[in-house]
């Protein structure tokens, strides 16, 4: 039978674990970025499946905003968008969503975001914070030309649905939300687990 001396022990040994909880806290964040990263994989963050694209788009399917992208990065259009089975939601860089990182504010909280500055549109989506626009320059009109001369078949059709957009002044772009950040069910248990794991064993 435990002693008075060994429970004086282990609270003292859980007092000075709970007096600092980095690690703890680090592996919070950690435990939200995995989850991020299967949202990725997934398309769906929790119980929130995120949309397709361009879903009810008639054929032949082209990635609008995809398409504006890659001109106004002075870059050549790149095949997938024109498949949408080829096109992984999110992950046309890769840059968003390997973008995540985690900051301990203190001792009972924890930040966990990205620094790409398109990463709140598809968080929070247009309706919240508003829609992406793009300005259109002189010379990505005459790349889209110079693309669309080139193609061929249902490639130089879905082109030609980018003509009307490229006579504006810029395009404004209304994003659907895709979250990837937060609480879920399942990690919020994960965060618990890694509590009790800490306040017991002093490890995670």
């Amino acid at each position: 039978m435990a002693s008075f001396d060994d429970f004086s022990i282990q609270l003292d040994e859980i007092e000075g674990r709970l007096e600092n909880p980095q690690e703890a806290m680090e592996t919070i964040g950690v435990v939200l970025i995995a989850a991020a990263g299967e949202a990725f994989q997934n398309k769906e963050f929790g119980t929130f499946k995120w949309p397709p694209q361009y879903e009810n788009q008639p054929s032949p399917w082209i990635h609008k905003a995809g398409v504006v992208s890659d001109l106004a990065k002075g870059e050549r259009i790149k095949s997938t968008r024109f498949s949408p089975q080829s096109e992984a939601i999110l992950q046309d860089s890769g840059n968003l969503r390997d973008s995540f990182s985690v900051r301990v504010l203190s001792n009972m909280e924890v930040q966990v975001g990205s620094d790409v500055p398109y990463a709140k549109f598809h968080q929070h989506g247009s309706d919240l914070v508003g829609p992406a626009v793009q300005p259109i320059t002189g010379s990505m009109r005459a790349s889209l030309r110079r693309e669309h001369e080139g193609a061929q078949g249902d490639n130089k059709e879905a082109l030609g649905k980018m003509f009307s957009y490229f006579r504006r002044d810029s395009i404004t772009t209304h994003i659907q939300q895709r979250p990837f950040l937060g609480i879920t069910d399942q990690i919020e248990e994960d965060i618990r687990g890694t509590i009790e794991l800490f306040i017991e064993t002093g490890q995670v």
